[in-house]
């Protein structure tokens, strides 16, 4: 998924959102992470790294508010790669932030995967993408997805990705609430919740609808978090019922919240259902899945 090119004195990653289209919680592994089966996707809300030679290991921040500290998943993967590699040079990276966090997006692990790419080109460390990969893991449970094709199975706690060829043309209205959600509040309160007796889809089972239209879908956008994150949340604003009264029938909630999105078979659809959501006060986008050819088209509404 991630774009990488050069520069004059450096590298640059547009690195992508991914919404999950589908996430099903399987129970909790014996190490305390919870199992998960999603298909997911990435999406043309990007952010870009750069990445320059310097003395000194610093990051700059522009555009949504994170933490440029070591609490930044970027400054945690140059750390790694400097460790693993014995590098003792440093770099100059600068993040421009177009992806909210603590919305169910992987921007920070987006980020942390940029990271690893951009810097393992700026070190000469020459690692192989499976290195890459496997520093990831220890980085987060998204970062690996990042690594792969724009669509892919994702399994155990995220580590495991199984590639998915497809051109589907959808558009996306997404949209979130001005709240970030915690992953780990989101988790905990999934852990409280009741066992389900009505039985639900299989995360894989959207795959037979990925060529059809966007309400094909509507059957298979399964998130075991959402109920979750609605616990956590509380009754702040409802988006899915708020795209689902603009006309959107396939809707769904992206990791574990606090963004929703809207599949929709061309632009001006998914651009009238993002407008919707903004009136009623959310932030929104409309984009396209990577990898349809027309990445160049996103927009925001």
């Amino acid at each position: 998924m991630l774009e990488i090119t050069s520069r004059r004195r450096g590298w640059r990653v547009r690195a992508p959102a991914k919404v999950n289209l589908t996430l099903r919680v399987l129970g909790v592994r014996p190490d305390g992470h919870h199992a998960l089966e999603s298909v997911v996707a990435g999406v043309s809300l990007l952010d870009t790294l750069t990445a320059e030679p310097d003395d000194r290991l610093t990051l700059a921040c522009e555009g949504h508010a994170v933490p440029e500290g070591e609490g930044n998943l970027v400054l945690a993967a140059a750390r790694t790669l400097q460790e693993t590699c014995g590098v003792r040079a440093g770099a100059r990276l600068h993040l421009e932030k177009r992806i909210p966090p603590g919305r169910g997006f992987g921007g920070g692990s987006s980020d942390a995967a940029a990271a690893l790419v951009a810097l393992d080109r700026l070190w000469g460390c020459g690692l192989e993408r499976e290195a890459l990969v496997r520093l990831g893991v220890g980085l987060g449970s998204d970062v690996p997805l990042f690594f792969g094709t724009p669509v892919g199975v994702m399994r155990g706690r995220g580590e495991v990705i199984e590639p998915v060829e497809t051109r589907c043309g959808w558009r996306l209205a997404l949209a979130w609430p001005p709240e970030p959600l915690s992953t780990a509040e989101v988790y905990a309160a999934w852990d409280r919740l009741p066992a389900r007796e009505r039985p639900r889809p299989a995360a894989t089972d959207i795959l037979s609808a990925l060529h059809g239209p966007a309400r094909a879908a509507k059957p298979f956008l399964v998130n075991d978090l959402e109920q979750a994150a609605d616990n956590v949340k509380g009754g702040r604003l409802d988006l899915r019922a708020c795209l689902q009264e603009a006309g959107a029938e396939a809707v769904g909630m992206t990791g574990s919240g606090s963004a929703y999105f809207a599949l929709a078979d061309d632009e001006a659809q998914a651009r009238h259902w993002a407008h919707a959501a903004h009136a009623a006060g959310a932030e929104t986008y409309v984009a396209v899945l990577l990898g349809d050819g027309n990445e160049q088209q996103e927009n925001t509404p």
